[in-house]
């Protein structure tokens, strides 16, 4: 089985796309229509959904509301959400409130969705998540340059998404201990370090080589992003396991500092394993 029939097996069908977004506009009008404290400006989807990077029946929902703010503190918003979606929403399940978010479980027909909302007030610069004092009240948004960022990349390389996927796969079958968004700026830096006009073949072996070389100490910073942030001002303190991944979206998090020598060496050897597979045109490691 080649890359493209992989692609094909993993990627979402089109009735799994169209449940989770509506899932995102049920919850909109729920807001909309259940409370007069609650003023939402914007409904954003969030996640891989909204970065079309979702595998085939992964049932999860991530989404971003933006409030007005209206003289409600943050967690009396959060208050307010759960109590409208527990009313509104009686098959809801298995509610879980974070210091910016609300989780929960909803049944479709195509079967149980996770979701995860996270309410933010809005937020015009990245500087400014650094400054403001309530960092959960305005978390949320930083989905919004989450997403300009990614859309760069894909402008830069349209088959993003592709390699994305493929990884995610990497990363469940393997047991790769690094979370779906560290892998989308690691592809996003290896797409960037890419010359044009490589085979995709190509370019899905430099994201191997390239979470190789993160291990070995080599820092995972934003690229194609100097309109919103200058990599020179990046301050994210100093990680005991050398390991870095700066989030494009908050410069002053290292997405990474928190794993283990142990995982880091695992990390290492699978991506080491991965790229003499890759060479030898074997693909089965990615989904078995």
């Amino acid at each position: 089985m080649d890359l493209e029939c992989i692609l094909a097996e993993i990627a979402p069908n089109e009735n799994q796309v169209n449940c989770l977004k509506g899932v995102v506009s049920t919850l909109g009008n729920i807001f909309k229509n259940s409370s007069g404290m609650l003023k939402i400006k914007k409904v954003i989807p969030a996640g891989s959904l909204s970065k079309n990077t979702i595998l085939r029946d992964h049932l999860e929902v991530d989404c971003v509301y933006i409030l007005e703010h209206n003289g409600y503190s943050y967690c009396n918003h959060l208050y307010e959400i759960q109590r409208c979606l527990k009313e509104n929403l009686p098959t809801a399940t298995g509610f879980h409130s974070k210091n910016h978010s609300v989780r929960f479980n909803i049944k479709r027909k195509i079967g149980n969705v996770s979701v995860d909302l996270l309410p933010a007030f809005e937020i015009n610069s990245i500087e400014q998540i650094q400054q403001v004092k309530n960092k959960d009240a305005y978390y949320g948004t930083t989905a919004l340059f989450q997403r300009e960022y990614f859309n760069n990349i894909k402008q830069y390389y349209n088959r993003f998404n592709d390699l994305v996927r493929l990884l995610k796969s990497w990363k469940e079958t393997q047991n790769i201990p690094l979370s779906s968004y560290m892998l989308e700026l690691i592809v996003a830096n290896a797409v960037y370090n890419t010359k044009k006009g490589e085979r995709f073949e190509f370019y899905f072996e430099v994201c191997f080589r390239t979470i190789q070389a993160f291990t070995d100490k080599r820092a995972i910073v934003p690229v194609l992003w100097g309109d919103h942030f200058d990599n020179s001002k990046i301050d994210c303190g100093y990680a005991n396991n050398n390991l870095y991944i700066i989030d494009p979206s908050d410069p002053t998090e290292n997405l990474a500092k928190r794993i283990s020598n142990d995982d880091k060496d695992y990390i290492r050897g699978e991506a080491v394993k991965g790229i003499n597979k890759l060479r030898k045109q074997k693909y089965s490691f990615l989904f078995e």
